[in-house]
């Protein structure tokens, strides 16, 4: 293609261009099955980060990890040297960016340190350390999930871990596999004289991952995995656009014309967002009114339409955001339009019953398919290869007999 769809609304357009349909609702429908066809592709936008805080895994109690929400496919595991960290009890509340220490740590923490544990978010970290105290307050980079309570691990980021080893790299093996090895994990030999880099075995249990060598409590492993991503007109979380805001010039009487005037920021908003505020001595949409942006009037102001409701108030209102939003980019489309497109048409036409027109797209789409296949496959992509173990170090399956 000579040009980029910069939206999933502009893919709807470009389709029906291209076929003369003038139902949006059909196209979305094929849009959505050529995503189903879509859902293993491999390619590099979808990478995770490894080095990203998010993306390191922290062993709870029982040497656990948690399958990341967004995994698609592991690529490769691995565990940096020696880690030093500490453990608290804690309680904390959903929302917050703050818990309370209700024990000691063996050590201080410090900012920086990573946080895993019951009710806290993943990637969280250290961003004031307090007085690291029973009853003294730590702040936290990423509001709280859940509740917090029970025993919080604070662990030094991996960058910041020793270099001496040993590093251990996982290969990944059965479900089946890592639980009977795991049975006689402690039978295997210690070993002497430990290289820098080993090699370990990690598998899928449930919804966590298990290791071996076995791994203990707020162990960090490093985890670059292919992402799953989201499907195009999927709902989208709301996004904040200015916190603070004031409501004016209202007039009408259901539906309603309102000013949001000194906001911080309006760069995101466009005609046609759906928009919401916490009320302060004002109110924008009590009563579920919907609010609809019709202008944007300044750097700092916009002008809504209010339908619903008990209509708006004048004064201060706080977290101006855009809601009702639908996902309009992912990274395949971003990086690889053409299977949208292909895909998009093969069902468009299959749907029609034209199979001449829908073998031609089913084609083009397997070839686009292909091409990013042989890029994994000849290694540009992938990393060297794409076998699901490693292909460094062979070694000889050992069985150890007891006597």
């Amino acid at each position: 293609m000579s040009f980029q769809i910069d939206s999933a609304d502009a893919l709807v357009e470009y389709v029906k261009d291209f076929t003369g349909s003038t139902n949006d609702e059909e196209i979305k429908r094929c849009i959505f099955l050529a995503e189903m066809a879509m859902r293993n592709i491999e390619l590099p936008a979808l990478r995770s980060d490894p080095y990203a805080i998010e993306n390191i895994g922290i062993a709870d109690e029982n040497g656990y990890i948690p399958i990341p929400p967004d995994m698609l496919k592991p690529i490769l595991f691995f565990k940096q040297g020696n880690q030093t960290g500490t453990s608290a009890t804690a309680t904390g509340t959903s929302g917050q960016t703050t818990i309370t220490l209700t024990s000691d740590p063996s050590t201080t923490l410090a900012v920086g340190m990573i946080v895993s544990g019951e009710g806290i978010a993943s990637g969280a970290t250290i961003t004031n350390a307090g007085a690291s105290l029973s009853g003294g307050t730590v702040t936290l980079s990423v509001a709280n999930t859940g509740t917090v309570s029970g025993t919080i691990i604070f662990y030094a980021t991996a960058v910041n871990s020793s270099a001496v080893g040993p590093w251990i790299v996982y290969d990944r093996i059965g479900d089946r596999d890592i639980i009977t090895q795991g049975m006689i994990a402690q039978l295997y030999l210690s070993p002497v004289n430990v290289p820098a880099v080993i090699r370990g075995k990690f598998s899928e249990v449930g919804q966590t991952y298990h290791f071996l060598p076995w791994i203990g409590v707020g162990e960090q492993i490093n985890m670059y995995y292919y992402k799953a991503w989201p499907l195009l007109f999927a709902p989208a979380d709301d996004e904040l656009v200015s916190a603070t805001g004031t409501v004016g010039n209202i007039t009408g009487a259901g539906p309603w014309t309102a000013t949001i005037g000194n906001m911080t920021d309006v760069t995101d908003v466009v005609v046609g967002d759906h928009v919401t505020a916490v009320s302060g001595t004002g109110s924008l949409n009590p009563g579920g009114g919907v609010a609809v942006v019709t202008s944007i009037d300044s750097s700092v102001q916009i002008t809504v339409s209010i339908t619903g409701g008990t209509g708006p108030t004048a004064g201060t209102v706080t977290d101006v955001a855009i809601t009702d939003i639908e996902v309009q980019m992912n990274a395949v489309l971003q990086t690889w339009p053409e299977g949208y497109v292909y895909g998009t048409l093969q069902t468009y036409y299959s749907k029609r019953h034209n199979q001449e027109d829908a073998a031609m797209y089913k084609g083009l789409f397997d070839n686009a398919w292909n091409q990013v296949s042989d890029q994994n496959n000849l290694g540009k992509w992938s990393g060297g290869h794409t076998r699901m173990t490693s292909v460094w170090q062979p070694r000889q399956y050992r069985q150890y007999n007891i006597k």
